[in-house]
């Protein structure tokens, strides 16, 4: 037999094999692989016992019989005669690999589209979400953040194009437009809960005893009171931006969900205006926590009135707000959301999976060609004969 092309086969298999970055490969389904490992472990333990408490048929010890070193089986009859049972498991090893289905990812450009509904989440990082939320011995932002986080569990998959603004004295952009629920949701939950000049008190309250944890604060010093109006602003610019690349200049319907005690400065009328010229309604997740207020006749604080203005403010512009001690604000949140129009958007990737499992499978298929024969040789040449 010619074995020159069966052997540039392997060769070339193999030289596929080792330049596979081995570290770059993804897997799509190793549980199956995962059991099968542990019944073929099975299996072979089980054997390795059986062959280790039985005899060989053919041997008797004490026979009185000497055998010949010459019919012994040596050290290269042990190696030869092994040989295929280690090809064997080999070829078993990467079978059970390529049975995973192994992928790698190209670089290759991918274009669609989809429907999506838009939205800015503006959560607010003021000195007064740092204080506690009544009875509860977790602060304001706290409850704020586990709400809004509940939130986006329940708009897991409603291909929500989101983005992240956080605001005190100043607005800030955790990051622009994103479709990635899981990327979003471990924003949310890493962004601070307070953004301060300095975490302390109106009322003179030592910093130990605030409610937010000190890894979950950022200290700038421009910060210090809830300027709700700014945010505003910067928001609709960041809409104005967006349009016109992904919506061809139309006015579709979009929402801005505001995270807030509604403890702010000024009643934002005049952005509120700005936000109904361009279909954006608002909502608020409200922080119902009216019952502590400062008790410093100095705090920066906003009279109770302020808060219930905004609200009537928010509903008169089509939006509505949703308290998080009722039960099923965050439910009609959702539905609230969930009823707005879509707007459809270009997505563009490059990720795209590139099957290997062949490259895996080949080199199996050319182990147990060779294992299977030389097995049989084996046995016949340096076996257990009666």
């Amino acid at each position: 037999m010619d074995w020159t092309p069966f052997s540039d086969f392997l060769r070339t298999r193999a030289h596929e094999l080792v330049g596979t970055e081995l570290t770059q490969i993804r897997y799509t389904d190793i549980g199956m692989t995962y059991w099968l490992s542990i019944g073929v472990t099975l299996v072979a333990v089980l054997t390795l016992v059986r062959l280790w408490l039985t005899s060989p048929r053919h041997r008797r010890e004490h026979s009185g019989h000497v055998i010949e070193r010459r019919f012994q089986r040596g050290s290269w009859g042990r190696a030869f005669y092994n040989l295929p049972k280690l090809l064997l498991g080999l070829a078993l090893a990467v079978l059970l690999v390529a049975m995973a289905d192994p992928y790698l990812t190209a670089t290759e450009e991918v274009t669609g589209d989809m429907e999506s509904r838009v939205r800015i989440d503006l959560v607010d990082t003021s000195l007064s979400m740092a204080w506690e939320f009544p009875g509860s011995g977790k602060s304001r932002a706290q409850v704020a953040r586990e709400a809004h986080l509940e939130f986006l569990e329940m708009r897991r998959d409603k291909n929500d194009r989101v983005a992240l603004w956080l605001f005190s004295s100043f607005p800030y952009m955790v990051d622009d437009f994103v479709i990635d629920d899981e990327l979003y949701y471990f924003q949310v939950m890493d962004a601070p809960y307070a953004i301060v000049r300095i975490l302390a008190a109106q009322s003179g309250t030592p910093t130990d005893r605030m409610f937010v944890p000190r890894d979950k604060v950022r200290i700038i010093d421009s910060e210090g009171n809830t300027n709700i109006i700014r945010a505003l602003q910067s928001v609709v610019k960041h809409f104005d931006r967006d349009v016109a690349s992904v919506a061809d200049g139309a006015n579709p319907h979009r929402a801005v969900l505001i995270v807030t005690d509604a403890d702010v400065d000024e009643i934002p009328v005049a952005e509120f205006v700005e936000l109904n010229k361009r279909n954006i309604v608002p909502y608020m997740i409200f922080i119902n926590a009216a019952e502590q207020r400062p008790t410093r006749a100095s705090a920066v604080s906003t009279p109770v009135g302020n808060t219930q203005a905004l609200i009537e403010t928010i509903r008169e512009f089509g939006g509505d707000y949703f308290d998080v001690t009722d039960g099923d604000g965050l439910a009609r949140a959702y539905e609230a959301i969930d009823e707005a129009e879509t707007v459809r958007v270009e997505l563009s990737h490059r990720a795209v999976k590139v099957p290997i499992y062949s490259r895996f499978l080949l080199i199996s298929m050319a182990l147990l060609v060779v294992g299977i024969p030389a097995g049989f040789v084996a046995e016949l040449m340096w076996g257990t004969h009666p």
